[in-house]
């Protein structure tokens, strides 16, 4: 009986593991993929990778839900961004933290964005779909 209950106990923890992989993987791609679209403006894409109330804090500006980010999307003119040392990790089975730092070339009405920056993104998953429910940017100085 005992064994039994331990080879139980082991495959659980096994399932548990594999699934916080899975989660891992999902939101990596995630990430990668949400850059892309908004570099490509597709707001339609954008409004199922993010949750209607995300947030988004950058040293210049703050959007406290998705509509009022994605008014202003045309604002934002990126030529290059650099994801380096992208780690994420599972909070929960419907929560990931991620985070990274990014190197920007852009503006944003106008004006020079900061880089290098240090990022920060929850995702949560809603309905079986991950989605982006904040973004945050925090320059840091080169050293």
């Amino acid at each position: 009986m005992r064994s039994r209950s331990l080879l139980i106990g082991t495959a659980v923890f096994a399932l548990a593991l594999q699934a916080r992989a899975d989660t891992v993987d999902e939101v990596e791609r995630l990430v990668r993929t949400i850059k892309t679209v908004f570099d490509s403006g597709d707001v339609e894409m954008l409004k199922r990778l993010m949750t209607e109330d995300h947030m988004a804090t950058l040293s210049y500006v703050r959007f406290s839900n998705r509509a009022d980010q994605l008014k202003v999307l045309g604002e934002f003119k990126i030529s290059a961004y650099e994801i380096e040392g992208l780690k994420v990790k599972a909070l929960t089975d419907g929560a990931a933290l991620a985070s990274f730092r990014a190197s920007i070339k852009g503006t944003y009405k106008g004006k020079e964005v900061p880089s290098p920056v240090q990022v920060m993104e929850v995702w949560i998953k809603r309905d079986g779909k991950w989605q982006q429910a904040s973004y945050q940017e925090t320059p840091i100085g080169e050293k």
